[in-house]
Parts: structure tokens; sequence; C-alpha cells
């Protein structure tokens, strides 16, 4: 299912850049090697287990004594904490890539740039010159 998904995406994606008068070249990039090569993820992970680690140091600190609907009210407001960690860090890494791709596509001159796994095939691989322009 997935797969055809990806391919009416990418069929989609080629006639709208052919029928627009835009440049039918598209880049792929892997996102796998993204996620296991690029120093801005490989960062972000270790600041977000740090925070993670400190938040629950200081939430463990705070439950000391407490239960019931205090306890109760503590973690749900370190949870609340947690999720805006990760959110902040998922935003940084969107806001990195999305960026990466666009500076790519225009130096490269490509219509498009999508992931690889889902295009049966061709495109020209960027994946090296998007993980060496995320920041």
């Amino acid at each position: 299912m997935k797969k055809i998904i990806a391919g009416l995406l990418v069929a989609v994606s080629m006639l709208t850049f052919g029928c627009s008068g835009r440049n039918a070249e598209f880049g792929v990039v892997d996102m796998k090697q993204v996620e296991t090569e690029a120093p801005v993820v490989k960062n972000t992970k270790e600041d977000v287990t740090k925070q993670m680690t400190d938040l629950k140091a200081q939430m463990d600190k705070d439950m000391e004594g407490k239960n019931g609907e205090e306890a109760a009210k503590i973690a749900e407001d370190y949870g609340a904490k947690a999720k805006l960690i990760q959110s902040e860090a998922q935003n940084k890494l969107k806001a990195s890539l999305d960026t990466a791709l666009n500076q790519v596509a225009k130096e490269k001159n490509l219509g498009a740039i999508m992931i690889k796994e889902a295009v049966p095939q061709g495109g020209t691989d960027v994946t090296k010159e998007v993980i060496a322009k995320m920041q």
C-alpha cells in the first residue's frame, strides 16, 4: 500500500513539474542515511537525552514524599515538559532539513527532492549534499 501511494505521489509530482514548465529534474535523499550521518541529528539526540535525564532527576526530587493527586499533578506537569522538549527538537531538525533541501535543490537546479525510498527509479542522489548543509 505504501509503495502504491509513494508511486502515485511521484507520478503526481512529475506531472505537476512537467506541466508547469518547471525543471523536471528531481533529486532523491536517503532519510535513513541522513538520520545516521548528519551531525545535527546526533547532537540533537544527545541534547534531548541530557534534558530528559535532567528532567527525570528533577521530577524524582519533586515527587519525594508526594502521593495520590499531588504525585499525579507533578507527573502530568513533567510529562508536558518532556513533550515540549521533544517537540522543540523535532522542529529544529525539520527546519534544518527543510533549509538544506531548499539550498541543495536551488544549487543543483532541481524541481523537487523526494525521499529515495518512495522513488522506484531515477533522480539525482543528493543525500551527501543535504547532510553537509544540515546545521
